[in-house]
């Protein structure tokens, strides 16, 4: 669906008077370098609002399980006043903002609201768009907004993707756009506008709307001479989502000595990791992710049983702890990174502070002549107790309903941005989400290239589109875990999580197999395990962590770093790891993900594919988490090298039946072309032959006079089930060439199989025949599987489908004669002792059930010889050696023919066992158009798309 919008008018965008962020209040002293400003120091509240009703903009005490949100002036002064109102709601509507500079607010009625922002430099309004009440466990779609000047005006493109990659286009998906509060001047007047006037950038925002609403995409139209440029804000620097980062637990890194937990002799400072960098830059790592390192109460000396010296505890924010060196080192050392192409990443923590920092302590103090003061920054329960999340007393919450808090937190962030080059955000997930969007604005307004990475567990999407660049998969962490104990497909599941769950487009995962706040993979799953754990996280599309240690065997998990006693081959598989990421397009962030056809022999297994279209390069990763290798069977499809080490794999070709095995033991890669499906040779459990000619009926039955149904079309030749673990696979083969005159994508035009099958053991069933049939049984059935050019399925006697849809193949250059349908057990696991009834009809997307009628002429698309109105449809039967097909199609005027099957087991069928509970099984197929041509619907890679195109300013909408 495109939609277009035209431009209506234009005036200057005249922008709020610059307001630079004040100096800090009595707290301290600004001490930043510099004083940045998010937009143009204004106080306006930044980008609309999307939201549901239920889920308003609150920010709970002691809430450790929702993220949480708040309206908030930015570049806050913490001496000024703010109020906060609604000029404008949606009918029945009775939703205030509490009274309070930063305010929460709980919209009650889906609709539009307009709320304002008294501050010190104007009144500022804020669009909340609320949508109705959702199921937060629902999938969610996503959008993805882009814009460009189609003849002299502004098209507007969002791609809104439905949140089942699998499904076809939702029509229920649609999508709305919103120019930003802050530039709504652009739209003022009358008449058409070229996007030559547009001379100030102008933000647009896009949300999609389905059972659930997206989170929401931006663009920014900036004007630079006579082009309009289209940026993304919410997109990653480039450098970012190719890029490896290594952990380091910092004042465990360098080298030292430990006796009972103390140093023996001098601590290891900033100068010690500088000298240590050469092995980051030989492993070929790109960040450098530090844990904390300014002054602490959990520094050197912090006994394991408080977590070792880990600095979460942060008592001054602006100065490095004095154990580690000095600033002029600190800087130092980052020098030594980025000659060597690394950058550094500080981890900023404003959720809390220690309870030792002065602020808290004066807060604590009544005595204390700032107590009143800083008891307002933190955050307490009505009888005066500290909050702290998960008990953790030692470092209270931060009050970010205080803008004086705020003004803080944003010196800190302006002292460390030039420092460094991204930050970590710790307990992101305790600071209102709006508020990481001003802090995202800021520093990538300071700094295009600067990083943002959030620890918020488990990953919010909300939490991207102009917040954070990387999130923590926590989803896939836990699959990797899993995947040691033997469930290795839950992998690729947490990967297909990111889509589900409706991350925005351009948000990046960073995948770890540990951290300093989890136990080390190796000690818990072993040695073959974390190679393969590894090769995952750097094989998926997403940011590859490597946490200090995990290269060199480390076993607990904040134990001084191994220098000269490192696991050799841990560290060279590591580094031929992140040399493969590196060189091979196909394993770059945005080649995507395939899922192929794969057989293995332990649920410890798991095989996937990525392609980069670009380059057309593909390659395929085996994994295995078990401790001895295991064998893993794919298409014949691959080459022999395996990727990582460049050794041969050991593939075993099977030529018969186009398949390779190979032993896997951790991780391979290997180069592929495009997958192909295969079929394990099974367990023979029947075969049948029928001779030559029985494709007449119960005799007499004519073809139709076409050439494109050619007489000898529906000859069975015979029938034979193949079982293996999982499945049951149906050959039928047939005396003449399988024809497909109207180039059907099964590669099937005519052939209409129905599998009608009797349990011994069961009781009930159904009697009549399928729609279109018209034929009944001796005895009652309990399964009918069809298999032809319109579906492939199982159902029951009442007519539900039950399992999954068969797998059909025809292969006309290596079986021409051959139609392979294989079906998983599932409600069929009797089949090895149940009666069977093969009946052929042929497809008619017109017909009855997708059954072409026999009438009593034969005509130019009709079979004739029928006598009266019960003659059956069917063509061919399969019989036994000692049942003809006259006698088992016979029929009367005034009853149908009545089928017979064939036994596969042993027990001999009960064909007096009376009428089943006759069932009229009237499941009609519905009849799809013209002859032979089966309606399919394909799914679109990456989700299904729904494209909306609008041209800004529009008064009219037209749907293409």
């Amino acid at each position: 669906m495109q939609r277009r919008t035209f431009i209506t008018s234009l005036a200057a965008i005249t922008g709020a008077a610059a307001t630079g962020v004040p100096a800090a209040a009595d707290h301290t002293e600004n001490r930043s370098e510099l004083d940045l400003e998010t937009d143009d120091g204004s106080h306006h509240p930044g980008p609309p609002r999307f939201t549901h009703t239920g889920r308003g903009f609150v920010n709970p005490n002691f809430d450790e399980e929702n993220i949480r949100d708040d309206l908030a002036p930015r570049n806050p002064d913490g001496d000024a006043e703010y109020e906060w109102s609604v000029v404008d709601a949606p009918s029945g509507s009775s939703a205030t903002p509490t009274d309070a500079a930063v305010a929460e607010f709980e919209p009650d009625v889906p609709g539009e609201y307009t709320l304002e922002l008294d501050a010190p430099d104007g009144t500022h309004e804020l669009t909340v768009r609320v949508f109705p009440e959702e199921d937060e466990d629902d999938p969610r779609p996503r959008v993805d907004l882009d814009a460009e000047v189609v003849e002299g005006q502004v098209l507007l493109s969002a791609n809104a993707m439905a949140p089942d990659r699998e499904d076809i286009i939702d029509e229920q998906v649609d999508v709305e756009f919103y120019v930003d509060d802050r530039d709504k001047d652009v739209l003022a007047g009358d008449g058409t506008v070229s996007a030559s006037a547009i001379t100030e950038p102008v933000r647009i925002h896009a949300v999609a709307v389905g059972d659930r609403h997206s989170v929401s995409d931006m663009i920014k139209l900036v004007p630079e001479g006579d082009e309009l440029h289209v940026e993304h804000p919410y997109k990653a620097p480039d450098w970012v989502e190719n890029s490896i980062i290594y952990s380091i637990f910092t004042r465990r890194f360098p080298e030292q000595q430990l006796e009972d937990g103390t140093i023996v002799g001098e601590t290891p400072g900033f100068d010690d990791i500088a000298d240590r960098l050469d092995h980051l830059d030989e492993l070929g790592v790109d960040v450098l992710w530090m844990t904390p390192f300014v002054p602490t109460d959990r520094g050197y000396g912090t006994s394991e049983a408080l977590g070792g010296p880990h600095g979460y505890h942060k008592t001054d924010y602006f100065d490095v702890d004095p154990d580690l060196g000095t600033m002029e080192d600190f800087e130092n050392m980052v020098e030594e990174a980025h000659n060597r192409d690394i950058k550094v990443v500080f981890d900023l923590v404003i959720n809390h502070a220690s309870e030792n920092h002065p602020f808290f302590q004066a807060a604590l103090d009544p005595s204390h002549d700032q107590h009143e003061k800083y008891y307002d920054w933190f955050r307490w329960d009505e009888d005066g107790n500290r909050e702290a999340y998960y008990g953790w007393d030692g470092i209270p919450n931060l009050d970010h309903e205080n803008p004086e808090v705020r003004q803080w937190c944003l010196d800190v962030v302006d002292f460390w941005a030039p420092k460094v080059d991204g930050f970590r955000s710790d307990i992101a997930w305790g600071v209102p989400n709006h508020f990481w969007k001003e802090i995202y604005q800021r520093v990538t307004e300071y700094d295009s290239d600067f990083f943002m990475l959030d620890e918020t567990l488990p990953y919010a999407e909300e939490f991207g589109a102009g917040g954070f660049d990387v999130h923590y998969d926590n989803h896939l962490h836990g699959a990797l875990g899993a995947a040691a104990e033997g469930t290795a497909e839950e992998i690729l599941e947490a990967y297909e999580d990111r889509f589900r769950n409706g991350a925005h487009p351009e948000s990046l995962f960073m995948q770890y197999i540990e951290n300093h706040d989890t136990d080390r993979y190796l000690e818990q799953h072993g040695f073959m395990a974390q190679l393969a754990a590894g090769t995952a996280t750097f094989t998926l599309p997403g940011v590859p962590m490597i946490y200090y240690g995990q290269e060199t065997g480390l076993t607990d998990w904040r134990e001084p770093m191994n220098w000269g006693d490192f696991d050799e081959n841990m560290l060279e598989f590591y580094q031929q790891l992140v040399d493969l990421r590196k060189s091979h397009p196909a394993l770059q962030h945005r080649a995507r993900v395939e899922r192929i056809d794969y057989e293995a022999d332990s649920d410890s297994t798991l095989a996937y594919a990525r392609y980069d279209p670009e380059t057309d390069r593909r390659v395929v990763v085996l994994l295995d988490f078990s401790d001895d290798s295991q064998t893993v069977r794919i298409g014949d499809y691959v080459e022999s090298e395996n990727l990582i080490t460049g050794d041969d794999a050991g593939l075993d070709v099977n030529e018969q039946h186009d398949y390779i095995e190979v032993d896997v033991a951790t991780g391979i890669v290997l180069e592929a072309d495009e997958p192909t499906d295969f079929s394990l040779p099974g367990n023979v459990i029947a075969e049948f032959e029928q001779p030559e000619g029985t494709d007449f009926g119960p005799g007499n039955y004519t073809y139709p006079a076409t050439e494109e149904i050619p007489e000898g079309e529906f000859d069975l030749a015979g029938v034979a089930i193949e079982e293996t673990d999982e499945t049951f696979r149906f050959e039928f083969e047939f005396h003449n060439e399988v024809s497909n005159p109207w180039d059907n994508d099964s590669g099937v035009s005519h052939q209409h199989i129905q599998v009608y099958l009797n349990d011994p053991d069961a009781e009930g069933g159904a009697s009549e025949a399928r729609t279109g049939v018209n034929a009944e049984f001796a005895a009652p059935y309990q399964h009918v599987l069809t298999a032809g050019p319109g579906e492939h399925t199982v159902y029951d006697a009442d007519g539900d489908i039950v399992g999954e849809e068969g797998d059909y193949n025809y292969d006309p250059e290596e079986a021409p004669n051959t139609i392979v349908v294989e079906f998983e057990k599932h409600a069929i696991d009797y089949l090895p002792e149940a009666g069977m009834a093969v009946t052929v009809m042929s497809y008619d997307g017109y017909g009855d059930g997708g059954v072409r009628a026999v009438e009593s002429e034969a005509s130019e698309w009709q079979f004739g010889g029928a006598e009266h109105g019960t003659a059956p449809n069917v063509i061919d039967l399969l019989t036994a050696e000692d049942v003809d097909n006259e006698d088992a199609l016979a029929y009367d005027e005034d009853s149908h023919a009545q089928l017979p099957y064939v036994a596969l087991g042993d027990e001999e069928i009960d064909e007096e066992d009376g009428e089943g509970e006759d069932d009229d099984a009237d499941d009609e197929d519905d009849g799809l158009p013209g002859f032979g041509v089966a309606a399919g619907a394909a799914g679109v890679a990456g989700g299904a798309v729904y494209a909306a195109n609008r041209v800004l300013g529009a008064e009219e909408n037209a749907e293409e």
